[in-house]
This record gives C-alpha cells, sequence and structure tokens, in this order.
C-alpha cells in the first residue's frame, strides 16, 4: 500500500524537480560533458569508428570485432547519416537519455511511495541515477530498458516489461538477458499460480516480448547481415575478451573497492566520498530484503510485483559482482537499477516505523558519495580548456600543442595514430584511419589483424598514444617486429613518435615503456 500525501507534486512538478537536477550535475560537469579525452581518446571515440568501418561495408561481428547488441550502431548509423559524423549527434542522444530517465524516475518514485521523502532521496542521490555524466550509448539504452521494465512491473505488466527488456537484450546482450530470464520466470510462476494453466495463455502472456525480440532480430538481421545479428545475439564476444584476453580474476572490483597503497585513515574516508559505502550498502542491503522479499512470495504461493522488483534487482547485483564488474567504474552503468530495487525494498521493508529511517540513511550515504564527483568536476574546470585543435572539447593543456606537432609531420609523413581509441582519424583527417574497432589482440577478428598490420607496413610514422595505449602493439609479434624496427625518436605526455626512416640528425631513444614487446629489444641493444 503507498503512502498517501494530498501534498505530493504532480507529475510534471516531479519531472522538472528530477530534470533540474540532472541538469544542474551536467552544468557543474560541463569539462567532463564535452571531455577530449573521452570523445577522442576513450571508448565514444570507437564507437564512433564503427560507422566508418560500416561505410567499408564490413559486417559488423564477423569482418570486424564487436561485442554490444547491433540497436545502438543502427541508432547512431541513423543519426549521423541525417546530422554527419562527430560528438555532437551523441550529445543530442545523452540529453534525449537524461529527460526520458527524468521521466522515469518521475513515474517511478510516484508508483513507489507518495511521500515527499522519496522524492528528496532521488534528488539526493541524482548523480547515481544518470549512469555517469557522459555514459557510453550502448550503455544509456541498456539502463532505459531496464529501469521501464521494472516501472512496468511495479505497474503490474509484466507483459509490457519483458517487451522492453528485449531492446536492451538487442544493445548490450549482458544483464539485460538476465532481467529478461527472471521475467519470463516471473510469469510463468504468475500464470502457474492462477490455477487455470492453459498454455494458451502462457503464450499470450510471453508474445509481446517475443514479438518484440523477434522484429528487432529481423530488422537488425536485414540491415547488417543475418549473420551479425547472431554474432551479437549473445555475450559470446565480451566473454571471449574477458575470459580469454584478460584474467577471469575481481582485480576491477578489488580496485574500486580498495585502491591498493593508501593508509587505513585514507580508506574511511575513500569509501564515503565516492560511491563505495553506498555501493556496498545498497549490495548488502538488496541481499538481505531479498530474502525477506522471496519468503513473503513462497508464502502468499504467488509474485507479487514489488517484492519480486526487490529480488530481481538483488540476483543481478549480485550477479554482476561476480560475474561481470570488469571494467573499472561500470558499476555505474547499473547503480540506476541498484538504486530503484533499493528505493522499492525500502518501501516494503517489513517494520514500517523503520522505513523512513532506512530511506534516510541510503541517500544520506549516497549524497555523501558524490564528493569525488564534485571534486573531479572542480578540478576538470581548472586543469582543461578547449581549443580549436582538440575539436572545442576541454582538454589538459598539452594535448593542443602535442596534436599540432603530430599534424605537422602528418603534412608530409603518411602518420598513423595508434590507441585503443580508433576515432582518432574522424577528429585529424591527415591521419590514417584505423581499420578496427579496437587495438587489443582479444577485440580483433582476423580480418581486423590483417588490415591494422597493412596500415603499420604502409605508414612512415606510427605515433603510439602512451595514455590509452594499443596493446595490439605490445603483444601481436607481426605488430611488434614492426615497431622494433622503427626508430623511436620523441616521448611526450600522451605519446611516442616512431619513424621508419627518421630525420637527419634524430636519435633513436629506447623504448620506456615496460612491454613484452620492448623487453626482447632492450636486451638486444
Amino acid at each position: 500500500m503507498r503512502h498517501q500525501s494530498s501534498y505530493f507534486p504532480s507529475g510534471i512538478t516531479r519531472f522538472l524537480i528530477i530534470l533540474s537536477s540532472f541538469c544542474a550535475l551536467d552544468l557543474l560537469s560541463w569539462p567532463i560533458f564535452f571531455s577530449y579525452f573521452l570523445w577522442v581518446f576513450a571508448d565514444r571515440s570507437n564507437f564512433l569508428n564503427l560507422d566508418y568501418l560500416i561505410s567499408q561495408h564490413l559486417r559488423i561481428g564477423v569482418d570486424t570485432f564487436y561485442s554490444y547488441g547491433l540497436l545502438p550502431v543502427f541508432l547512431q548509423h541513423v543519426l549521423f547519416a541525417v546530422f554527419g559524423r562527430g560528438y555532437w549527434p551523441m550529445i543530442g542522444c545523452t540529453i534525449v537519455v537524461a529527460i526520458l530517465l527524468a521521466v522515469f524516475w518521475s513515474m517511478f518514485v510516484r508508483s513507489v511511495s507518495n511521500r515527499w521523502i522519496y522524492l528528496l532521496a532521488v534528488v539526493a542521490i541524482s548523480p547515481l541515477l544518470l549512469g555517469g555524466v557522459n555514459p557510453n550509448f550502448p550503455y544509456s539504452l541498456v539502463e532505459l530498458s531496464m529501469l521501464f521494465s521494472l516501472l512496468f512491473l511495479l505497474r503490474g505488466r509484466p507483459e509490457v516489461a519483458l517487451a522492453i527488456s528485449m531492446i536492451g537484450c538487442v544493445s548490450v546482450p549482458s544483464l539485460p538477458l538476465l532481467l529478461t530470464g527472471l521475467l519470463v520466470l516471473y510469469l510463468v510462476v504468475d500464470w502457474w499460480s492462477e490455477g487455470v494453466r492453459r498454455p494458451s495463455v502462457l503464450l499470450r502472456r510471453l508474445a509481446p516480448g517475443i514479438a518484440t525480440y523477434a522484429v528487432l532480430a529481423v530488422f537488425l538481421g536485414t540491415f547488417f547481415s543475418f549473420r551479425s545479428m547472431l554474432a551479437t545475439a549473445l555475450p559470446v564476444m565480451g566473454m571471449k575478451y574477458y575470459y580469454v584476453a584478460r584474467n577471469t580474476g575481481f582485480n576491477d572490483l578489488i580496485s574500486f573497492l580498495h585502491p591498493p597503497g593508501y593508509s587505513f585513515k585514507y580508506y574511511a574516508v575513500y569509501s564515503f566520498v565516492t560511491p563505495v559505502a553506498w555501493w556496498v550498502v545498497s549490495t548488502l542491503g538488496l541481499v538481505v530484503l531479498a530474502l525477506f522479499a522471496a519468503r513473503t512470495m513462497i508464502r502468499n504461493r504467488k509474485p507479487d510485483p514489488r517484492h519480486a522488483i526487490v529480488v530481481f534487482c538483488a540476483v543481478i547485483q549480485v550477479f554482476f559482482a561476480c560475474f561481470a564488474y570488469r571494467n573499472e567504474g561500470e558499476h555505474f552503468i547499473y547503480d540506476p537499477v541498484t538504486a530503484a530495487g533499493m528505493l522499492v525494498a525500502i518501501s516494503v521493508f517489513p517494520v514500517p516505523r523503520y522505513r523512513k529511517r532506512l530511506l534516510i540513511l541510503f541517500a544520506c550515504i549516497g549524497l555523501m558519495a558524490q564528493a569525488s564527483q564534485i571534486r573531479h568536476s572542480l578540478s576538470s574546470w581548472k586543469e582543461t580548456s578547449p581549443s580549436s585543435l582538440t575539436a572545442r572539447l576541454y582538454a589538459e593543456p598539452e594535448y593542443p600543442s602535442e596534436m599540432a606537432h603530430i599534424l605537422q609531420i602528418a603534412a608530409t609523413q603518411k602518420v598513423l595514430l595508434m590507441s585503443n581509441a580508433t576515432g582518432v582519424h574522424h577528429f585529424y583527417p591527415k591521419l590514417m584511419p584505423v581499420n578496427s574497432w579496437f587495438l587489443v589482440s582479444g577485440l580483433m577478428a582476423p580480418p581486423d589483424r590483417e588490415r591494422v598490420l597493412a596500415s603499420m607496413r604502409s605508414a612512415d610514422v606510427i605515433v603510439e598514444d602512451t595514455v590509452n595505449p594499443p596493446w595490439f602493439i605490445d603483444r601481436d609479434p607481426e605488430a611488434i617486429k614492426e615497431v622494433r624496427g622503427m626508430c623511436l625518436t620523441e616521448v611526450t605526455k600522451h605519446f611516442q613518435i616512431w619513424w621508419k626512416t627518421p630525420p637527419d640528425g634524430a636519435v633513436c631513444k629506447a623504448n620506456p615503456r615496460q612491454t613484452p614487446g620492448n623487453a626482447v629489444a632492450n636486451l638486444e641493444r
């Protein structure tokens, strides 16, 4: 039973309050929102480069490696066709996502409770509900899909929830697949508990989800090729990377919870001024409260939307922590789902008089967790600035001069800039393109490798990004051989410059990066 309050704001008021908090965060974090590093030298650059690979008629997931779903690639392709390639169309997507998230949270908080304190809690932890200041587009679709699925389940529409979850499955086939499986289980158990167990009734309830996935799969398969659809339908590509190319331990999760090399005093402060304490409390809280929710449903012998959401969010969070946390900061993607689960869990806590206290504790810990984000945003204002050489994006002061020097070389030489961010050539057309999604051995198909090696052989100069290093030239034997035959003439803060035929008077330096490839070379010297 929802708590009633005649003073609870209207839907449009709730929406504007929440959207205002999101806008305030983005304005405070403007240099991060328009970060040169994020758009040019991080994952967003790789996603931009996918559109260049499509223009070469390469089949995604077949001729070039790709580990996400096809829906975000298609939407991006349409936007680029209409507005042109670049970061502005994707900035537009980020704004639309923020608006849709504000719509979700305004609807969600009303469905959970009519008390002002729940709305205030959402505003207090609003930075955690955005999934990051500048989220990666595929994961924005995942967030929206999972969150609106939970909303429709909360409102007693599990069939619609299942259909919406399918959007996440063709965006990033990872945790949305788990949520889809849980929703199917919910529908089956609910159908069984009704007593009238006709298969036709169950099929009708599953039909919206099946039809949604079928339509999306046929459409995307027709547009990209059905081999691409099959290659990206399951998380096989992502698992190949994480469980073959990388270790399978908990290094990234441990680094988030307990970064090495600091004192106990540092950890005590770090836990509360970052999302660590909030994340741990939410994870443990979801697990405990999910046990109560499961017991209630077992006793009633019928699934209940609110209790089911608590159980689902707990299962997703535990699965994420144990099996899917494989990148630094990845928790931001699913923090909104965790928060939604905790808000519902608190609203159905078995002892009503403790609900308000738990909510205040939850919101206060979440509010304190924003200190590190505020500090990061303020330092970005001080330490970065836009310029024409950085596409008017906010960059560290060394980048403009370093890029100007690289472009000067590119005026007379064929320059290949190699970075794990492969879309740099879009911003600097004088540079040779890198015809692969990533430059990581575990994230390259055989045709990717051959195209990259061909580019390395034809280049006069190779510029190596040392901030986001291309693992390919550290580990691939042919790439190592190619680089070892060149002369390293310059080492700057962000780059190393290799020449096949060095300029007159240039002195060849030893590679300062400790990699498997240069260890042998240094011994030979």
